[in-house]
């Protein structure tokens, strides 16, 4: 799996998935679907490298064939305090309980953590998602709080988790050694 910043051309398959009523119940990262809107936020789309940057967004793609399977987002940048939310998203359905999900989360950890050197990354899962919530807590996050009736969605409202995890937890996870040795 690899990610990368999204290009012009990859807004179509991008709007395909936000257009998605189940993905957008699960993934925490978009803000617009109408083809314009994704158009701009590509266009207004910030780099890894950029001081400045307080959101990140990537398309994931499968390594061996280079299709696109995901989106992900680094949010909520905050370098003052040391800290950033991540959303990771994989939209193909049929790639989803392949292992690209954990992959994912090490990839964004990794940036949050070494790239800009910060002590804590988090996420926001809605109650919906029960397969997200059970996978980031399997991974290693920790529930640090629930927000009662936070989200309206899918004509209702849900609970939202906020998940935290610090570096020196993330460092000695059995799984992301494990990960890394065979990379």
């Amino acid at each position: 799996m690899t990610i990368e910043k999204p290009q012009i051309q990859d807004a179509d398959v991008l709007q395909k998935w936000y257009l998605d009523k189940e993905f957008r119940l699960l993934y925490d990262g978009y803000r617009g679907n109408s083809l314009d809107m994704v158009m701009a936020e590509i266009k207004a789309g910030r780099d890894i490298t950029d001081p400045h940057a307080e959101r990140l967004n990537f398309l994931v793609r499968a390594k061996h064939n280079n299709d696109p399977i995901g989106v992900a987002a680094i949010l909520d940048i905050d370098r003052q305090n040391g800290h950033a939310a991540i959303a990771p998203g994989i939209a193909d359905e049929s790639k989803r309980l392949l292992g690209y999900g954990f992959d994912l989360m090490v990839v964004l950890c990794d940036i949050v953590f070494y790239d800009f050197g910060f002590r804590r990354v988090y996420m926001r899962v809605n109650d919906n998602n029960q397969l997200g919530l059970r996978s980031a807590l399997s991974f290693g996050f920790q529930a640090e709080g629930q927000l009662r009736d936070h989200i309206f969605t899918g004509a209702q409202y849900v609970d939202q988790w906020m998940l935290g995890l610090l570096k020196n937890e993330y460092e000695n996870l059995s799984v992301v050694k494990r990960w890394k040795a065979r990379a």
